[in-house]
């Protein structure tokens, strides 16, 4: 630890203003406009040429970073008592925040290249009824952070299983490694992750717009009149808009899997007594933990590019308390089928029987048939029959083209009934969903926080019901078109092993 006050209280290093720096730059980014108003104000109002009006702007600007950094390391101060971290935090507001050991869920750490090379970490935690992370402890020492780390660990959490003599029931005693991710992992990642889909989806409307205004500036310039008068034959403005397109997403696909090297390099999941813990990156490590008895439920999804790779997804979530969709989650961001069921019995261990992750287990319950029929009339033949008698009258029998959206919407609704499934387990249940990937949601009958039974009118008629089950942590989770007396029946025994478990859901 760092050289402490006549109070107890600790600095942590110098080194920590660059933290701060970081942390200033990016709240900058997030909210530019409002951040840089005053600056914008000031190039206005200042008398001088446009060079001199950029230097003194830009060097008050980082002057004042600077400053602001430096103060805010000053201002910190922590100290460890038996039981808690206290925090003290700010320049113009002082704040102190008391992080209580035993609601501790995960303590993670970064160590940027810098820190690296200072032996220097900064500490940050994940806490029951967070939404994220509560407090930080910026570039303490390694060593330090171990310490603390172990210190934390072995404090009873509330909820935690204790023997007779008072003494925590921890299984396991020794560390294990569970997954590690290999180069072709990171390119796999690199080329499923969805921020490139999203990309792709926005370029047309922006190439249109760029293509537009450049067209405009360039249109009489002397460079569109030499490449017009120019006989090159080499290739049409099809084949070049095709290889513009080629270039431009092998460009995006080349940085997304850049992205994937720098965030999950040399990844490693281990074991370690009853907390589960992740470490990877290339110029900055991350390493994440979660202590399992925190977990409230395990969503594995396999979208279609994942499909292709044949592995899947796996995210972890815990309590939280504001957003329930904004939770802390432990993502595991590849694995294999095999190491997917295997972590289902790393995280509920000894409450997992009967349970699976993998989407194509044969004991998966089908929903209702009812579902294809109330789906493909309210979603596929209403809404095509009154958009052909809207447009009747305007377009005459080329309004019957509507009613070909009924055969799709019949093929999309049969292709969601076919993935829906149930598998019902003595502690938990597992319910599966998707398109054309899968989504498999499982969670312990203990964690649940309420159930809810609802009717439509069609429902009604047929005797079925959907329910609604609600965790700690994401959103509801929806099972439609179950029959009504098992539906009943699930929510009566839920609830009966919800008042029977001497077990905390937390």
């Amino acid at each position: 630890m760092s050289a402490a006050d006549a109070d107890g209280w600790h600095r942590t290093s110098p080194f920590a203003a660059l933290f701060y720096l970081g942390k200033i730059y990016q709240a900058i980014a997030k909210n530019a406009v409002q951040s840089l108003a005053p600056l914008a104000a000031f190039l206005v109002a200042f008398q001088g040429d446009m060079k001199a009006k950029l230097v003194i702007g830009i060097g008050a600007f980082v002057l004042g970073t600077f400053i602001l950094a430096i103060l805010r390391y000053w201002f910190f101060r922590y100290r460890i008592t038996d039981t808690s971290l206290l925090i003290r935090d700010g320049v113009f507001k002082r704040t102190q925040l008391d992080i209580k050991f035993e609601r501790v869920q995960g303590v993670n750490t970064e160590q940027n290249v810098i820190f690296r090379m200072l032996e220097l970490l900064t500490v940050s935690f994940d806490t029951a009824g967070s939404s994220g992370q509560e407090g930080y402890l910026p570039a303490i020492r390694t060593e330090s952070a171990r310490e603390l780390r172990d210190r934390i660990r072995h404090v009873p959490k509330i909820g935690d299983a204790v023997d007779s003599q008072g003494k925590m029931d921890r299984p396991d005693t020794t560390t294990r490694t569970l997954l590690r991710l290999t180069a072709g992992d990171m390119v796999r990642i690199g080329l499923s992750s969805n921020r490139v889909f999203l990309v792709v989806v926005l370029i047309g409307p922006i190439s249109e717009y760029v293509e537009q205004e450049f067209g405009e500036i360039v249109e009489e310039s002397a460079v569109v009149e030499f490449l017009t008068q120019a006989q090159t034959g080499l290739m049409s403005g099809l084949t070049f808009g095709l290889l513009l397109a080629l270039g431009v997403l092998i460009l995006l696909f080349s940085i997304s899997v850049a992205g994937a090297f720098l965030r999950f390099h040399r990844f490693e999941l281990v074991a370690d007594e009853g907390v589960l813990r992740s470490t990877g990156g290339l110029l900055t490590r991350h390493e994440h933990s979660v202590n399992r008895s925190k977990v409230q439920s395990l969503q594995a999804n396999q979208h279609v590019v994942l499909r292709l790779f044949r592995r899947f997804r796996l995210r972890a979530r815990q309590a939280s308390s504001g957003r329930v969709d904004r939770g802390s989650d432990f993502i595991v961001p590849i694995c294999t089928g095999q190491v997917l069921v295997d972590l289902g019995l790393e995280f509920f261990p000894g409450e997992f029987t009967g349970l699976s992750l993998d989407p194509r287990a044969s004991r998966f319950r089908r929903i209702s048939p009812y579902y294809l029929r109330s789906h493909i009339v309210l979603i596929g033949v209403v809404p095509a029959i009154l958009a052909t008698a809207l447009f009747w009258n305007s377009s005459g029998i080329a309004a019957m083209v509507a009613l070909l959206w009924i055969p799709a919407c019949a093929v999309i609704v049969w292709q969601k009934y076919r993935r829906y499934g149930v598998l019902y387990g003595q502690d938990g249940l597992v319910l599966r969903s998707g398109l054309i990937g899968f989504s498999v949601v499982v969670w312990l009958h203990r964690k649940v926080q309420r159930v809810s039974i609802s009717q439509s009118p069609f429902q009604r008629r047929r005797q079925l019901a959907t329910v609604r089950i609600f965790l700690a942590a994401g959103p509801a989770i929806r099972i439609p078109y179950m029959e009504h007396a098992k539906a009943t029946a699930l929510r009566d025994y839920v609830l009966y092993r919800v008042e029977s478990s001497e077990v905390a859901w937390h």
